[in-house]
This record gives structure tokens, sequence and C-alpha cells, in this order.
């Protein structure tokens, strides 16, 4: 059965250091679609920071976006919040994050919000995301329609502490090198290519998932064939399929190759 619902990440995957798109990479994935392959990119970014991509390939919506939280389609102007956090969510999660000094930021429906002086904002401001809006520490906690929660952590002990801290109450996932997420429970890309399976009416064996990072395991879980990137942490891989090359020996464009256009 060919794979006609492709998802794919975007930084590390078909996204290289600099962030930027191969040639090698859009022109498969535009072989894919030309082949009747619906393409959609998975990822932790917003839709502002994911939407030079997304028109540089010419894919059509739906989107993954925040880690699963939104479906974005432009097209319709349809913007689909799949989950929030409620009040006593995100108070768990900012007084956590406060009382071990984490720097943080709220993203909500309506951009990204941060106390002023808060450091590392430029690392989001270089994967294109808008400037966080100043507001302080309080008003975070009445941040409108907040989707999820960004920790810039580097990986290591705290992830484990943080996840066992914040319970059950809220999800918790590692998105990046620099970043650390608090989602509402039930939020992942996994859950969102299952929407959208299910939308579009594609069986589990139609469906290639193909990422480098942790919050890709989800959509691993639910699609029938997934692939890891070759730099992918060790955990990525293993539970992958099959391996591709790295991002920067164009992976993505091997593993379409290999897969779909065979």
């Amino acid at each position: 059965m060919p794979y006609r619902f492709i998802a794919i990440d975007l930084d590390g995957t078909l996204l290289d250091s600099a962030r930027r798109l191969s040639p090698g990479s859009a022109a498969a994935i535009a072989a894919c679609v030309a082949r009747g392959a619906r393409v959609v990119l998975a990822t932790g970014r917003s839709f502002n920071s994911a939407r030079p991509y997304i028109q540089e390939l010419a894919l059509h919506p739906p989107h993954i976006t925040l880690n699963g939280g939104v479906l974005a389609e432009p097209e319709t102007g349809r913007f689909t919040v799949r989950a929030t956090l409620s009040p006593l969510q995100l108070d768990a999660v900012l007084d956590l994050l406060t009382a071990r000094g984490i720097a943080h930021t709220v993203f909500g429906a309506g951009g990204i919000y941060a106390a002023p002086g808060t450091p590392h904002l430029e690392v989001l401001e270089g994967y294109g995301e808008p400037p966080a809006v100043p507001c302080a520490p309080e008003e975070l906690r009445n941040v409108p329609a907040p989707l999820k929660v960004l920790a810039f952590l580097p990986p290591g002990p705290l992830d484990q502490e943080l996840a066992i801290a914040a319970g059950a109450q809220v999800a918790t996932i590692r998105s990046g090198e620099h970043f650390f997420e608090f989602v509402p429970p039930g939020v992942s890309k996994g859950a969102a290519l299952s929407e959208l399976m299910a939308r579009y009416g594609v069986a589990r064996e139609e469906v290639l998932a193909i990422g480098d990072g942790e919050n890709d395991l989800s959509m691993f879980a639910v699609a029938g064939m997934s692939v890891a990137m070759a730099d992918a942490p060790a955990r990525v891989r293993a539970q992958a399929r099959e391996l591709t090359a790295s991002c920067a020996a164009g992976g993505v464009a091997l593993a379409l190759q290999r897969l779909v256009l065979h």
C-alpha cells in the first residue's frame, strides 16, 4: 500500500542547523505531492514561524503546529486549537518553573508572552518566532488561551524531575536542544496526526512520519512507517522502524526516494 499521508518534522529533519531547506528535499516533497500524497509539516513551532517553509514548499493545509496544539489551515482561515491549559494547570507550571529559577515563556493564541528581562528570547526569534510580548510575571497567569509553556532548558536530569513534579495534570516534552515544554494532557504531534488520519480516512499503513526528536515519537507510534534521522538521539532512533541519513546529508530526500518515489 503506498504512503499517501506524509508527516515531516521541521528542525533537524527538514531544516539543517542554519534552518535551510535543501533543494533535494524540496524536489522530493514536490514529487510526492505530484503523485497524490498529502504532505504536512509537524512542528513545535507556531504557524507564523513555519509559514515561510510551507509557502516555499507550496504545501496545502492542514499543518500540525505547536507540537499538536494547533492545526493550521490558513487557506480557509481556520486554526483549530485542540486544547488549552486551564488556569490551575498554568499556575502549577509557572509555580514549578519560578521556584527553580528556570526562564520560560507562555504561548497563547494571540502570541508569545514573557516577563521583562527573560533571558534566551533571542533563541526563539532565531527560529522565526515573533518577539515576546512583555508582561509582569503575575500577568503570565492570565494569558488568554494558553497553549503551552516553554522553558529554556538544556537536556539533563531536570527533564525527569520536572516531568515527575508536573504529574498527570500536564504533559511534558523535550522539543529541542534548548526547549522543554508543558502542554495540555493529550496534546502531541501523534494525537494531531491521528485526528487528521481520521478526517481524511487514511489507514495507518498509508502514513509515513519522519523526525529526529522526542516530540516526534508520538507520530512514530501512530504511523505505519516511521523514519528517524541518523543524528537523532538514540532513544528516537530505537523507536523508528527505519533510519535515514542526517539532515545535512539529505536524509528526508533519501527516505522519500526509497519509500515513496522508488
